[in-house]
């Protein structure tokens, strides 16, 4: 399969390997230099140059949050099935745009890739047998390197670019949810005089199915020292970070590795969704990301209204 890859970051590089080891050919790369990159395939300024010099089976959109439209607008036009690298946007109004014009048969994934996670199936099983009462999720880390993470007008804030994949991953598994509550505050960062993103935030949610759940993030520390999510019930407690799932109950605790990267899965499930005309191989699609994109955004503004 020939593949196109829009966006030359760490998150493209990833991708690219992924889909090298997975046997497509990358045989064009969009970025804003025009260099060329170590996955080879020809370089081009812009998507509508390498859309009208290769002939591709797929691409991955792979840009900031605030890049997203053209882009996606420009392969829904052609027919080209396309990946998304989450979040689909800094906002709703272009991604609720795009998602009304992504017509019938073209498949569109989004790489919220935690729901490919091999160990998946295990926690629906454990938490079907015994359902959640509190939930609680943290993605506790650093300000990534990258200048465009900083401004949320350019990335959304944690919420919405980084800590979505819990919160995509808890509406997965338990449902839609209300926002009840939630709080953000902003500290300056003496090395990143620009950052206007909340540096700390906590929300309260209410799943439909029941439980009660609290979403904390932050971004002063020195590296990410939590990123998962823990489902407390009765008599026992789940917790699946992106290295384990771990159980613990009154047999002691039991710990199961995640398996192969999701990000590899994610993108296997997306080269077959393609080929099989198949969008239920996808671990997620457009109409579903943008629900989680809504959810995020509503957290982020009430924190914003305090």
């Amino acid at each position: 399969m020939k593949v196109a890859l829009i966006g030359t970051g760490y998150i493209a590089g990833r991708h690219a390997a992924a889909l090298t080891g997975l046997g497509a050919e990358i045989v064009g790369h969009v970025s804003r230099s025009g260099a060329s990159v170590p996955w080879g395939g020809r370089a081009y300024r812009d998507t509508a140059d390498l859309l009208a010099h290769e002939d591709v089976d797929a691409a991955w959109v792979c840009v900031p949050p605030h890049a997203h439209g053209d882009i996606e607008h420009a392969l829904i036009d052609r027919g080209v099935p396309f990946y998304v690298e989450k979040p689909i946007g800094n906002d709703l109004d272009v991604p609720r745009r795009i998602a009304a014009s992504i017509h019938s048969g073209l498949i569109v994934g989004v790489g919220y890739y935690w729901r490919g996670l091999e160990v998946l199936p295990e926690l629906r099983r454990m938490l079907a047998e015994t359902p959640p009462h509190l939930v609680r999720a943290a993605w506790h880390g650093l300000v990534p390197p990258v200048p465009w993470w900083r401004v949320e007008a350019e990335s959304g804030g944690q919420v919405v670019e980084q800590a979505t994949h819990l919160y995509d991953l808890a509406r997965f598994l338990l449902g839609e949810a209300d926002v009840v509550h939630a709080v953000a505050r902003h500290s300056p960062d003496p090395d990143h005089p620009d950052l206007d993103v909340a540096t700390v935030s906590a929300a309260t949610l209410a799943f439909d199915s029941g439980p009660l759940a609290v979403f904390t993030a932050t971004c002063v520390l020195h590296a990410t020292v939590d990123a998962g999510i823990e489902f407390h019930c009765e008599g026992r407690k789940l917790t699946l970070t992106n290295k384990v799932l771990r159980r613990e109950d009154a047999d002691g605790s039991h710990e199961t590795p995640i398996g192969r990267d999701p990000l590899v899965i994610a993108d296997e499930r997306f080269l077959a969704a393609v080929r099989e005309q198949d969008p239920s191989r996808l671990v997620c699609d457009y109409a579903d990301a943008l629900r989680t994109q809504e959810l995020c955004c509503r957290v982020r503004d009430a924190a914003k209204e305090g």
